[in-house]
């Protein structure tokens, strides 16, 4: 089964995920926007974040585009994740609504699952129905939807399931490649099954030696083969939003952005 379908080739751009600093969530404003700063200075194009670091703009979207703009950057996305639960529809909403007016183009949204294995078998089909229900919300609000994997999708077919299960017109993929090598997948297979549905992809690596949720070694670093799935991009005609999500406790966050966007630069050709 595959999804795949060409694409208009145009250049890819290049995104950091705040979290590469240090933290998922900044409570402290002046960190965030700190990180945010020096996310631009590197030359990053776009910054994804979880959205609680974005919620205490929620009333001054205009404020949050300016400190955007003396920053040269564009908000590529908020991030959310939970199990499937109606209960977080309407933050989906308040967030959608945020990105939108700043100039953003998605949500990410990572699920959550159940601890025991093996998973339920309605996994699939529920997460599914969620989704789409997440998808139509965002594209009432002119953002899109794009599902965010961990390894437990990777592990089985989760990611087959989802995709064709879920409506190609409100949801696509974040796809994180580190997740699908910590599963033992092939991240160049996964691309060429996703298509056109992949808006975004988290660029990460992994290793046998550091599997946790919030530590995978830098990029360059694991057992990740860059130039793979550099090609299956090209396959696809990819042209988003390629992101570097750093997930590596104890190291400075500027050093990685700056690793990592030099590895994007040579991988893609990128000038500058």
């Amino acid at each position: 089964m595959s999804c795949a379908a060409a694409i208009a080739a145009e250049p890819v751009r290049f995104g950091c995920q705040a979290r590469t600093f240090g933290e998922g969530i900044y409570k402290d404003e002046a960190a965030f926007l700190n990180v945010l700063r020096q996310i631009g200075e590197v030359g990053f194009e776009g910054i994804e974040t979880n959205w609680k670091n974005l919620e205490r703009y929620f009333d001054w979207p205009s404020d949050f585009a300016k400190i955007l703009k003396d920053a040269h950057l564009k908000l590529i996305g908020a991030h959310m994740g939970g199990l499937p639960q109606p209960k977080l529809f309407a933050d989906v909403e308040r967030t959608a609504q945020f990105v939108k007016k700043t100039g953003g183009d998605c949500i990410v949204f990572s699920g959550s699952y159940p601890k025991p294995r093996p998973l339920p078998a309605d996994t699939w089909s529920k997460m599914a129905e969620f989704m789409n229900e997440v998808g139509r919300i965002c594209a009432k609000h002119g953002v899109r939807c794009l599902y965010h994997n961990h390894w437990v999708e990777c592990e089985g077919d989760g990611m087959e399931q989802l995709c064709k299960l879920t409506d190609p017109k409100l949801v696509g993929f974040a796809f994180d490649t580190g997740h699908a090598v910590r599963a033992g997948k092939d991240p160049a297979a996964i691309i060429g099954m996703l298509g056109k549905r992949l808006g975004l992809i988290h660029f990460a690596d992994a290793s046998e030696q550091v599997q946790s949720v919030t530590k995978r070694p830098p990029l360059g670093e694991g057992s990740l083969k860059i130039p793979a799935v550099v090609e299956a991009l090209r396959k696809t005609s990819f042209n988003q939003w390629i992101v570097l999500e750093e997930e590596t406790t104890g190291t400075p966050g500027r050093p990685l952005a700056e690793k990592g966007l030099a590895i994007f630069r040579k991988s893609f050709q990128h000038p500058k």
